[in-house]
């Protein structure tokens, strides 16, 4: 049968373990079938004995291998009472896991190869080799059995955080209560007043900063010396980017040890440049996604290490589907990293095909007419949902067209507006009361 398994806090993670010295109890035996099921059952490739709630000094273990990602079959292996009676000089860092600790994957060095020595399940004494990720599965198991739980084995991953929008604030938030990594500072845009007192603005990445007790660091000019200095006094071991609108030297790229990974929220090599979100919409996409990239000196055209693809609704504004997207960014960003730090996920050139590139837009991008087609107001005014927004004029006012939808006939029904100097108002009170309808015939 199917055992519960004991996670993070249960004490008896903790306990020691006891040698097994009657191999014909039958209550053993069992015990050894039940937590090869469970093992099997939870999608696990090893399982000790403290797991399931005994303290019996017994571990399983299992991989049927994936020729796709050339990893090594692991025999199915019952091992008693096992001691490490030799380690290799060579150590190798890989990203583990714990049925114990679900959700949680940090890297861990351990030596490449092992010898073991034991019992098997009817207490044949054992003595062997194992390599690569057998020997480390043994190795993790062991630990289970000497009290050792797979935090202990953590890592600190020194890290800088590079972003001044809201794309980077899930990603921020993630890392930041993620046991592995060490975020050494927060670098941030310096946003222009635009009050009459001129006090700061304080951008989303600065404020999530802020509220996390993070380090921060604003600067008009990453590129400055002093920032330089400054950062590469911090020996980082790799630096993530979002959001930040700033252009990065060769000089900023090479000071952490593994590079910046930047998140772009397009499925790249499409719509390289500053408002990918934007230009989505614009074009009537059909899926878009997030891509993690090794940034270099040329925009968006670093090597893909990680990809997601999302599909869409043709009715999402580029507010609500930036916000979607920062998510599963975040997500993307912490199943990647720990494989991307152990050098399991290289990245991969874009291909040339298929590239694309989108402007900053403009106020005037707003602008639509009599003469535009309604698919093109529609799509603008999802696009433009958050800046530069969509305005029409009418004797020189501008109304700016806050959202719209098509009805079943096809025709677009625009629901709420704002004309200049006025609060926004649904369309019909702006028809009775300017005496005016808008119409779009491109």
């Amino acid at each position: 049968m199917t055992l519960k398994i004991r996670k993070t806090d249960d004490p008896i993670l903790r306990q020691s373990t006891e040698q097994v010295t009657d191999f014909d109890d039958i209550d053993f035996q069992k015990l050894v079938d039940d937590m090869v099921e469970t093992m099997r059952k939870e999608n696990g490739i090893g399982l000790a004995a403290p797991q399931v709630g005994s303290t019996r000094k017994v571990l399983v273990c299992e991989y049927k291998g994936d020729k796709e990602e050339n990893i090594s079959v692991v025999p199915l292996t019952v091992l008693c009472n096992p001691e490490i009676v030799h380690t290799s000089a060579e150590e190798i860092n890989m990203v583990e896991g714990c049925l114990s600790f679900p959700g949680l994957e940090i890297l861990v060095k351990r030596p490449k190869k092992i010898k073991v020595k034991g019992q098997d399940r009817y207490g044949n004494n054992l003595q062997f080799e194992a390599d690569k990720l057998y020997s480390r599965v043994l190795q993790h198991e062991i630990d289970h059995l000497n009290s050792t739980l797979l935090i202990d084995r953590m890592q600190k991953i020194d890290l800088i955080f590079i972003g001044s929008g809201t794309l980077g604030v899930p990603a921020l938030s993630m890392l930041a209560i993620d046991p592995q990594y060490e975020i050494k500072m927060v670098v941030t845009g310096i946003a222009e007043a635009k009050s009459r007192n001129h006090k700061k603005l304080v951008n989303p990445i600065e404020e999530k900063a802020k509220e996390l007790g993070l380090p921060i660091l604003r600067t008009k000019d990453i590129n400055n010396e002093k920032v330089v200095a400054e950062l590469d006094s911090l020996k980082p071991t790799v630096a993530v980017m979002a959001d930040f609108g700033q252009i990065l030297s060769g000089e900023i790229l090479s000071l952490p040890k593994l590079g910046i990974i930047n998140i772009h929220p397009s499925l790249l090599p499409k719509h390289r440049g500053p408002s990918p979100i934007q230009q989505t919409i614009l074009d009537g996409d059909k899926f878009t996604g997030v891509t993690l990239i090794r940034a270099n000196e040329k925009m968006d055209e670093g090597g893909i290490i990680s990809q997601v693809k999302v599909e869409l609704n043709n009715t999402e504004n580029a507010t609500i589907l930036k916000k979607y997207l920062a998510e599963i960014a975040a997500n993307l960003l912490l199943n990647s990293l720990p494989y991307y730090i152990a050098g399991d996920l290289e990245p991969v050139p874009q291909d040339s095909a298929g590239v694309s590139y989108n402007k900053l837009f403009k106020k005037s991008d707003g602008l639509v007419d009599k003469d535009t087609s309604p698919l093109i107001v529609e799509r603008k005014m999802r696009a433009f949902s958050d800046w530069p927004k969509v305005f029409t004029l009418i004797n020189g006012k501008r109304i700016q067209l806050l959202t719209g939808h098509f009805d079943t006939d096809g025709e677009l029904i625009i629901d709420l507006v704002k004309p200049e100097g006025k609060k926004e108002m649904t369309y019909d009170d702006f028809v009775r009361g300017y005496h005016t309808k808008l119409t779009f015939h491109g």
